[in-house]
């Protein structure tokens, strides 16, 4: 496994010493992802359509993920590595203290591979780190004490939310769309 550019917070606050992938929205490893999420839907002998199905998605989200210009929430990889048969594990805390996103093992690499270890980043999922007590990321123009962010059950559900939103299709997301923006106003 590569060292990660990247120090991933653990569930104890301190850094991850590596990941082999970091994926979400603009990150270079979305690609690599999906060809890993490929791999495992062909070791399960699943076509796209069914996997598709089985997993609640669209041929072309699943496509897209596929191919790296969409990566699925972490809260739908349990579902994912169920309906695929994969050997993996999802935010678990490895025996060192570190918190793994997710933990998978690449079908190339056989039965005595290594896991890869995979890092989401996403909005939803930084808002639930600085409502946990998280220090802000140092790019970031607030500071930390002006920030009161989310409750930790706001942000459970806004991800619980976005994790069905991506599997709503586009009559629904409309619909949504407009009941939030009538409620904004």
């Amino acid at each position: 496994m590569d060292d990660g550019d990247r120090q991933p917070e653990t569930s104890i606050g301190a850094p991850s010493p590596f990941v082999d992938m970091v994926v979400g929205p603009g990150e270079s490893d979305n690609s690599r992802f999906g060809e890993l999420l490929e791999r495992l839907r062909w070791k399960a002998g699943l076509s796209r359509a069914d996997a598709a199905t089985k997993l609640g998605f669209s041929s072309e989200y699943l496509r897209l993920i596929e191919v790296g210009k969409r990566t699925p929430a972490l809260g739908q990889m349990r579902n994912l590595l169920r309906v695929y048969g994969a050997k993996g594990a999802v935010e678990q805390i490895s025996p060192q203290g570190y918190r793994q996103d997710l933990l998978v093992f690449d079908p190339l690499d056989g039965d005595h591979g290594d896991p890869v270890i995979i890092e989401f980043t996403s909005r939803i999922r930084e808002a639930r780190r600085r409502a946990l007590g998280a220090p802000p990321d140092e790019d970031e123009d607030w500071e930390q004490a002006d920030y009161e962010g989310p409750t930790e059950s706001r942000a459970t559900e806004l991800g619980l939310v976005v994790s069905l939103l991506t599997r709503a299709d586009d009559s629904t997301l409309r619909k949504v769309r407009k009941l939030l923006e009538d409620r904004a106003r």
